[in-house]
């Protein structure tokens, strides 16, 4: 081999190893990409009643851990650079993360079957109040006995309805001593005794608090196929896809996409990466995106697709009406 091929060759090999390695050192900065758009009509199943000819598209976006070499696609048109920390709560790890997001889809299901129910003139009943954990604090005495999705009934001897129940009961503790729980895990009772802990503001349980309606049993049994979709931002399209076909809904074939949390109330919430979704939606063929109020600036001039603002689900119906 010449003198000159041989250089030649072990600059390609350079320039390579240092791609690979530029490809593999981690950032901390997420990429957040237009994602799929799931067709709801294949995914949700009421029973006793025929599938609605709307096609209904829950959108959402594909998130990805940035590596050096993966920053340069923050280019690409529809793509966005965040931070770790305002994607994923600090003290979080990945894993807690993904849990956090399953049982937010979890409850965002239910909330969108007692919704639909309700609107469309089905007895439901009304959900008790209930405070469940929404996330755990890495290390601390209630990582090892507390799960997200517990549902906290009761704190020493203080019953749980809001959230302040377990401030209250905690706050008069001393840091390192125990507090009895009562809880529902699975919808089973179970007790456990954790450790309190020492914290800036004062004694805690090591937990970050939810409050929602606790699930109720429906008029009619609603199931869902949705095992590839994480987060809560689909509560309003399930919501409109089970009221579609409970009000055997015959319009002509369309499709309409949008995005949205859902309460108990109906109040439609915002989302993160309406940019994005707006794009998966127009590349379904969607003609109609629906999206919160508070989100409408960052798609109210997009082209190809009509962009509809609602704040409520009632709102959401008499748009598509």
């Amino acid at each position: 081999m010449s003198e000159r091929r041989r250089s030649a060759f072990v600059l390609t090999v350079a320039v390579l190893v240092s791609l690979a390695a530029l490809a593999l050192l981690p950032t901390p900065f997420y990429l957040i990409s237009p994602g799929s758009a799931v067709d709801l009509t294949e995914r949700i199943a009421v029973e006793g009643r025929v599938p609605t000819r709307r096609h209904f598209f829950l959108t959402d976006v594909s998130v990805r851990h940035a590596t050096v070499l993966w920053l340069a696609a923050g280019l690409w048109p529809g793509t966005r650079v965040v931070r770790r920390d305002t994607l994923i709560p600090p003290g979080t790890t990945q894993v807690d993360y993904d849990r956090l997001l399953g049982v937010a889809m979890d409850d965002s299901q239910h909330v969108a079957a007692y919704v639909a129910e309700r609107a469309a003139g089905l007895r439901v009943p009304t959900p008790a109040p209930a405070v469940v954990i929404a996330d755990v604090v890495p290390n601390s005495p209630a990582a090892s006995l507390l799960r997200v999705g517990d549902q906290l009934v009761r704190v020493g001897h203080r019953a749980v309805v809001v959230p302040g129940d377990v401030s209250s009961a905690i706050k008069r503790l001393a840091p390192g001593t125990i507090a009895h729980i009562d809880l529902e895990r699975g919808g089973r009772p179970a007790s456990v005794d954790v450790r309190t802990m020492r914290t800036d503001a004062g004694t805690r349980l090591g937990v970050f608090l939810s409050a929602r309606g606790a699930p109720v049993t429906l008029p009619v049994p609603v199931h869902f196929a949705l095992d590839d979709v994480e987060g809560s931002s689909g509560g309003l399209m399930f919501a409109l896809a089970i009221y579609a076909e409970l009000t055997n809904d015959r319009h002509a074939p369309e499709a309409i996409a949008g995005t949205g949390t859902i309460a108990p109330d109906g109040t439609v919430g915002p989302i993160e990466g309406t940019q994005q979704k707006v794009i998966a939606a127009k590349r379904a063929g969607a003609r109609v995106f629906l999206v919160p109020r508070q989100n409408y600036r960052d798609i109210a001039d997009e082209p190809g697709i009509a962009v509809v603002p609602v704040a409520t689900f009632s709102e959401a119906l008499a748009a598509l009406r």
